[in-house]
């Protein structure tokens, strides 16, 4: 019913019958497609999930080699390991779980063996992985209950029983509480500088009547154009500019007014291949900018490792000049250690953590 509904509305749109998810498949399915856009390891995700779920995501990718193990084990040992709890045991039940499960795996045997692999491909296994990990929680302290009943004396009450698997439940979920906080935390501190940068940029533009007209205002960036967070956090009328970087492949096409519809096929001006070769109709000129975003380093480096933007701007030959607006720290991957970039630890940060500026400039007219 719901892919019947997305092809309804995409015909509305588009006006013939496509399916995103078949020409998805199709174009990184065949040889020469998705490497276009660079390869990865397996390991790629395998890090990914544990940055973002830690040892939860084992225990949802381990769910039904669990609920498996469960069955066989009520089939061979049903007295002893279970009593008369396998008599009320419910297959339907099971099978439902399994069934939700079930595309978890079809997903990762899809998308892990591909040579292209981006966190954002792992999102749809999300609310399934989580399922999962509840299920071998569930199992896990169902054993363990039987296995303390089966050694602590009959007297041992019901509610000892239930403690007892609440203290291992905490035990297990604990860490991960922990380790997920301190996740959020670094994200919070060490990565938000990109949003940090575009509200106040929202909110310099709103108090601005310059920059409140119908005219295109380019904020423009270069190789930091994989950090804008989206187009909805731009100001009206703002427009994000491309300035020539290293990045040698095709860059994004802003939406025309039209949008999705087909008019836009129309309308849209560039061009559009489907091998990651780049586009020179992206890039727009400094002169053409207003603002500039830019990661810069705080300490003074070779004069060949300016930032690229930096340079476009000593190199403006248009009337003003430009001044930096606002600067927010930013991660310096390359001189922090491995730990204090996946976690937010509050101890043994000196000398350990360092930053870069993620600055945004403004051209002033008035000078």
């Amino acid at each position: 019913f719901i892919q019947a509904l997305v092809v309804a509305i995409d015909y509305h749109f588009y006006g013939q019958i496509v399916s995103p998810i078949w020409n998805i498949f199709a174009y990184n399915a065949q040889s020469g497609g998705d490497e276009l856009y660079g390869v990865e390891p397996l390991s790629y995700y395998i890090k990914n999930l544990l940055l973002n779920f830690n040892f939860v995501s084992l225990l949802g990718v381990v769910s039904i080699p669990v609920i498996l193990l469960k069955k066989m084990a009520e089939r061979f040992y049903p007295e002893t390991l279970f009593g008369d709890d396998h008599k009320k045991c419910n297959n339907s039940t099971t099978s439902m779980e399994i069934l939700v499960l079930v595309p978890m795996y079809i997903w990762m045997a899809i998308v892990f063996p591909r040579p292209h692999k981006e966190e954002r491909f792992l999102s749809p296994i999300y609310p399934m992985l989580c399922f999962g990990a509840s299920i071998t929680m569930r199992e896990t302290l169902r054993l363990s209950n039987k296995v303390f009943s089966l050694l602590c004396s009959k007297k041992q009450t019901h509610k000892s029983r239930n403690n007892v698997s609440l203290l291992l439940g905490l035990a297990l979920l604990s860490p991960s509480v922990v380790i997920s906080i301190s996740r959020s935390f670094a994200l919070h501190h060490y990565y938000s500088a990109p949003l940090m940068i575009h509200r106040k940029l929202f909110s310099h533009a709103a108090a601005s009547p310059v920059l409140s007209g119908n005219k295109i205002t380019y904020v423009c960036t270069a190789g930091e154009w994989y950090r804008f967070p989206s187009s909805f956090f731009l100001p009206p009328n703002h427009q994000l500019g491309f300035l020539k970087s290293s990045f040698g492949g095709q860059l994004p096409q802003p939406f025309t007014a039209s949008g999705s519809k087909r008019e836009s096929l129309n309308a849209q001006v560039g061009n559009f291949n489907d091998i990651n070769k780049e586009e020179m109709d992206r890039y727009i000129d400094i002169e053409q900018c207003s603002f500039v975003v830019e990661l810069v380093p705080f300490e003074s480096e070779n004069s060949r490792d300016i930032p690229e933007c930096l340079q476009y701007m000593k190199s403006d030959s248009s009337a003003g000049s430009w001044t930096q607006l606002a600067s927010y720290n930013y991660l310096d991957t390359d001189s922090t250690s491995v730990l204090h970039r996946i976690l937010y630890l509050p101890f043994g940060r000196n000398g350990k953590v360092t930053y870069k500026g993620y600055n945004l400039y403004a051209k002033d007219l008035d000078n």
